[in-house]
């Protein structure tokens, strides 16, 4: 029973490891510019992200930070954003 809970712990562990690789943001200048770079506008990204209008504009200027799993969807909303606009611009 020992091995199991081990195992789970390992498990959990490497869990929360990838959530928070994949948590990483860019720095707050470049959060702005790419989302401008698309277009998009700071209502579009709090609304996505279910978050206010002001929430956003502190995320974006580094004044404040999301928690994990809100920093994890605002990178990957970051990164699919850049994603489409340098496909584009191809």
């Amino acid at each position: 029973m020992e091995r199991n809970t081990s195992q789970d712990a390992a498990v959990r562990a490497e869990a929360l490891a990838q959530r928070v690789r994949a948590a990483r943001l860019p720095e707050p200048g470049e959060r702005a510019r790419i989302r401008a770079g698309a277009g998009v506008t700071l209502a579009d990204f709090a609304q996505t992200l279910g978050v206010s209008q002001m929430t956003m504009s502190r995320w974006e200027r580094g004044a404040a930070e999301p928690r994990l799993e809100q920093r994890v969807a605002y990178a990957l909303l970051l990164r699919e954003v850049a994603a489409a606009t340098t496909e584009e611009a191809s």
